[in-house]
């Protein structure tokens, strides 16, 4: 017994914690993994205790998890980077929807920078979910100064796609990338997607030529 309580019942406890957990994500794929994994505990638990109607539902839930994570995963997404004007209305609509986050990740991006900078959708089967913004620092380096996706679609898909060194950016005759560091956590997606730290910049080199 632990804290006057039996093991089996922190079991559950820990099984409805990671159930309960799973709702509170914005991300759909981590959302499934983790009530996955809640709902395999709770069933579990379940048929340890003798409760069938518990252990039958959770394990439906289990395999319902498993079906749509493997069909996420099957599935072929179609990615697109498309630019536009930094005063495109929808750009100014979708920075002032997530205002708050953006101001989170990224406090040193000013709105009234952009009209200066090279703009981009960030399109995921044929749904704007994401804008980037940066500028050309010299004739091959390029520096991002916003990359913010909807929280839905960070499963790291997009930001695989965008920072290929073979990629989009490569095709732009671009060969090195900077992000300045934001003391914020995009500072650990930035090293997620290969860039290194250098000072006060974040840097990624980009296939060669």
């Amino acid at each position: 017994m632990y804290l006057g309580l039996p093991a089996i019942e922190w079991f559950g406890y820990l099984a409805s914690i990671l159930v309960a957990l799973s709702l509170t994500m914005s991300s759909i794929v981590r959302l499934r993994w983790v009530n996955l994994t809640g709902s395999a505990l709770f069933a579990t638990y379940g048929f340890i205790i003798g409760s069938f109607p518990v252990a039958l539902l959770n394990l439906f839930i289990a395999l319902t998890n498993i079906f749509y994570l493997a069909k996420m995963h099957r599935e072929r997404d179609d990615f697109k980077i498309i630019q536009l004007s930094g005063s495109d209305q929808y750009v100014a609509c979708f920075l002032e929807t997530h205002r708050d986050e953006i101001t989170e990740l990224f406090p040193l991006f000013q709105d009234q920078e952009l009209p200066r900078l090279d703009v981009f959708y960030l399109v995921k089967n044929a749904v704007p979910i994401g804008i980037l913004a940066g500028h050309r620092v010299d004739e091959e380096t390029f520096c991002i100064d916003l990359d913010f996706v909807r929280p839905a679609y960070r499963d790291f898909k997009m930001g695989r796609f965008v920072y290929d060194p073979e990629g989009f950016f490569r095709t732009k005759g671009i060969g090195r990338l900077h992000a300045p560091v934001c003391g914020s956590r995009h500072d650990r997606y930035l090293e997620r997607m290969g860039f290194s730290r250098r000072g006060d910049i974040y840097e990624k080199q980009l296939g060669g030529r």
